[in-house]
């Protein structure tokens, strides 16, 4: 084969493209806090306990209503039903 009618190769290897990441904006702080326990300092144990009582009471008052609405929702319909029957029973005598 001639090497004039050689194609050129379309599909070449390149790197996959460079991921843009955005320089800082601000400047980093930390705070070093000694391993005694300072009574000034943040009590993890003690903070996070209500929020903890808030969320998991919420959870469980959310659980409650949706089991009280399905079972509201499975009486309703009963009761349709028991009223369909006893309409079609008297439409049926008439």
């Amino acid at each position: 084969m001639d090497e004039r009618y050689l194609e050129p190769d379309y599909f070449i290897d390149r790197p996959p493209p460079a991921i843009y990441v955005p320089p800082d904006m601000g400047s980093d702080k930390a705070t070093m806090m000694d391993e005694r326990n300072d009574p000034d300092l943040f009590d993890f144990d003690l903070e996070v306990e209500p929020i903890l009582q808030v969320l998991v009471g919420k959870a469980l008052e959310h659980a409650r209503i949706e089991v009280i609405e399905e079972y509201e929702g499975e009486q309703l319909e009963k009761a349709k039903a028991k009223y369909k029957q006893k309409r079609e029973c008297e439409l049926m005598e008439t």
